[in-house]
């Protein structure tokens, strides 16, 4: 019988991890990561944080004790784009760009976030765009084509997820409501309304208090940029960490898995604006801080920070170290490129993610975490 490769990987993947981690232990003899944070920045490669590094000094990233790297390939093109990576890093499975947490030939994939529920952990997603693009959809959503936002808005809607923050309040409304991108007469949001509370401004975030889940679309479509944003990435995943972990402690303390995406980077790359990249890495760099912070304290969390692909192919020239300043660069297109993504880990569970790997054992790693957490 003959095996292709992709099998064979992983097959072997899962089979070392279920050696490492059993029901009771895992690789370094600790119980399996009981909190799951992935970080995702979008369009993020290593230039990207180079760049950061020397704007900023030092970075959160750097704090991390274990790293590696990632191919990004998709099943029909070397380049990906983020709804095949997306789906990668939230299933586990390759498939073809533009689709959304399906197989090429349409047989739906369980996401890291039906994994979680079914485990009765907490979840949520943090995103700097609309809560229906390509990457949060991989984690919320199936269909066959990522631009198909409206469907999308309505299997978020139908979803059990308890935190939700990010754009695209303009899917959930009906088409004679201004500002509605529909075109039908469905009111997400009042179906949302039913099981979660709904909050659309700024406002709104910082009056929060006892909630264990809430809905939060500040945006018709994206949020602003992050130096015109009037909520950080830093503060939206603060908040969501918080309300995960209390709903987690007063529930059954089984834990959450929350996905937090720096999306606009990606933007930033596509638009070659070099100051547009470095304010969305500094605000993606301090929510990876806030998530850090959660992890030493909890002791029981396992902190992921990756990318699904690199955009723009973007290069640094020349600058200063002791001015902070990029005096020259350069991209080589508008569009993604193929070369391999950084991965970062910490935490229990962690030293599977040293070395390099495909970004679907993103996925594989963590889902076989969840189904062996407790």
């Amino acid at each position: 019988m003959k095996i292709r490769v992709f099998d064979l990987t992983k097959i072997l993947s899962v089979f070392l991890l279920a050696a490492a981690c059993s029901m009771t232990t895992c690789a370094e003899g600790t119980l399996p990561p009981k909190n799951i944070i992935l970080f995702i920045g979008d369009g993020m490669g290593v230039s990207q944080i180079s760049a950061a590094k020397i704007v900023k000094g030092r970075l959160n990233l750097e704090q991390f004790d274990v790293s590696g790297l990632l191919t990004t390939h998709s099943s029909n093109s070397l380049v990906t784009d983020s709804a095949a990576a997306g789906t990668a890093l939230a299933t586990g499975y390759k498939t073809n760009n533009g689709v959304i947490s399906l197989l090429p030939e349409g047989t739906r994939l369980k996401t890291i976030v039906e994994y979680a529920i079914e485990k009765n952990k907490a979840t949520g997603i943090v995103v700097s765009s609309s809560i229906t693009h390509a990457t949060p959809a991989t984690f919320l959503a199936h269909t066959g084509s990522r631009k198909n936002h409206s469907e999308i808005a309505e299997q978020i809607a139908q979803s059990d997820v308890d935190v939700l923050f990010g754009g695209g309040w303009g899917y959930f409304i009906p088409q004679n409501i201004a500002g509605s991108l529909r075109s039908d007469n469905k009111d997400l949001l009042a179906e949302i309304k039913v099981s979660r509370q709904v909050i659309q401004t700024e406002q709104e975030f910082l009056n929060l208090s006892s909630v264990d889940s809430v809905v939060g679309l500040f945006a018709a479509k994206h949020l602003k940029e992050a130096k015109f944003r009037q909520l950080s990435l830093a503060q939206l995943t603060a908040k969501a960490i918080h309300i995960l972990a209390a709903k987690s402690e007063s529930k059954n303390n089984k834990g959450f898995f929350l996905m937090i995406e720096g999306s606009q980077i990606d933007w930033a790359g596509h638009q070659n604006d070099e100051a547009y990249l470095l304010s969305e890495m500094l605000d993606f760099d301090a929510a990876v801080g806030v998530g850090l912070d959660y992890a030493r304290e909890s002791q029981q969390t396992l902190l992921i920070v990756t990318s699904d692909h690199e955009t723009g192919g973007f290069t640094i020239h020349n600058g200063s170290l002791n001015n902070k300043r990029i005096s020259s660069s350069s991209f080589a297109s508008t569009r993604h490129t193929a070369v391999m993504v950084p991965v970062f880990a910490y935490g229990p569970g962690s030293s599977l993610f040293s070395g390099i790997h495909d970004n679907t054992s993103i996925g594989q790693n963590i889902i076989q975490y969840i189904n062996h957490s407790h």
